[in-house]
């Protein structure tokens, strides 16, 4: 026998020994040790991932004391959380986690290692879940959690900042720090105070609210109360408001039917994006910078809209109402006939006048931009 056929026999023998290796089961756990099996098995398992999955659910319960009002929630990862109140005494909390591993043995262990505590912190009840996340030094970690949180309704709630979908309801109040995701909150006892991130938000029945919201797509209505939104981006639909509302807004895509806003004042400030304001007949002051304005008013009322870059867009009351207007770099536009744009200094247009006998003022003032007065509904 030839070199060259001991050289053969020889790479053959190292291929068997290597496709042995990476198609051979995985050892039992410690047994790898440092041979080049262990080593080939631990390329094996970088090459092929983490690629088995196991679920697992687990659940806690602890009673709640009368003298207790507030509940922590501190839910870690990315997860889908449902948060309700009843007539009930206790705090229930269930959790179904899916583990991701090499193997089902480890993707289970992974969720089984999910930490659940529900405790008393002073005068309040904590609940805490914590589990490994994928950059572990542990074998596997969580890809998916739902969790379900039932507690007295007569419980405020406190949630730490939080990532995925979260429903809640039916609880005496709420502060939420941080939620990025898709979000549904309905039928709160007290105020309701929530800065929101990123997907859709529905929010209905609440007394109060006070909201953050970047890049939301918002739908908000049933506030009996105060409403105040500090908004950058999305869009936002606010509906059956009883007031007073104040926003700050940023390049965001706004309506607001004011049918029900019974208590003044109506607050905007904003910069880029539009606002549409149906059925206003509230004391408002609007303010635009490069604002798409568009306001349909049902009600005399003291307003005053002022914008810079964009035009504005006014329906005005079909009663008695008091115009002044002015439009710098720009013109002023009317259906009614009683109306009439009148050259002021400079380069500017201006309109005063007492429709229909007088009564609240409608102050209009843009600049770069035109004033619009359409007819008023019915006419």
């Amino acid at each position: 026998m030839g070199k060259r056929e001991l050289v053969l026999i020889s790479l053959f023998v190292v291929v068997g020994i290597v496709v042995y290796q990476f198609t051979a089961p995985p050892p039992a756990p410690g047994s790898e040790g440092m041979s080049i099996g262990g080593i080939i098995q631990k390329l094996r398992r970088e090459v092929q991932g983490n690629r088995e999955t196991a679920a697992v659910e687990s659940s806690k319960a602890l009673p709640v004391p009368a003298s207790v009002r507030l509940v922590r929630l501190n839910l870690t990862g990315n997860n889908s959380v449902t948060i309700a109140g009843s007539d009930r005494t206790d705090i229930a909390v269930e959790m179904k986690l899916t583990g991701r591993g090499y193997t089902k043995e480890e993707a289970k262990a992974a969720a089984e290692r999910a930490e659940l505590k529900i405790e008393h912190a002073g005068d309040a009840i904590a609940v805490t879940v914590g589990w490994a996340r994928r950059d572990s030094r542990q074998p596997g970690y969580v890809i998916d959690g739902n969790i379900t949180v039932a507690l007295p309704k007569r419980l405020l709630i406190r949630l730490e900042p939080h990532m995925g979908r979260l429903a809640i309801s039916d609880v005496a109040g709420a502060e939420i720090m941080g939620q990025r995701g898709e979000t549904r909150i309905s039928k709160i006892g007290g105020h309701l105070a929530l800065s929101h991130t990123s997907g859709k938000l529905e929010i209905e029945t609440v007394p109060s609210l006070k909201l953050t919201a970047r890049n939301s797509d918002a739908r908000i209505r049933g506030v009996g109360g105060t409403l105040t939104t500090d908004t950058n981006g999305g869009e936002m639909q606010l509906e059956d408001i009883v007031g007073p509302i104040e926003i700050e807004a940023r390049n965001t895509e706004m309506t607001v039917d004011a049918a029900k806003l019974a208590r003044p004042p109506f607050r905007y400030n904003g910069t880029g994006g539009h606002l549409r304001v149906s059925n206003l007949r509230t004391e408002s002051r609007l303010d635009g910078r490069n604002v798409e304005l568009d306001v349909i008013m049902t009600g005399a009322a003291p307003v005053t809209i002022y914008n810079t870059g964009e035009d504005i867009l006014v329906t005005p009351p079909a009663g008695g109402y008091s115009l002044d207007a002015v439009a710098t770099d720009g013109q002023i536009t009317a259906a009614d006939s009683n109306i009439t744009a009148t050259p002021g200094n400079g380069p500017e247009a201006r309109v005063s006048v007492d429709i229909r006998g007088g009564g609240p003022s409608l102050t209009l003032r843009v600049t770069r931009g035109r004033i619009e007065l359409r007819k008023p509904a019915g006419k």
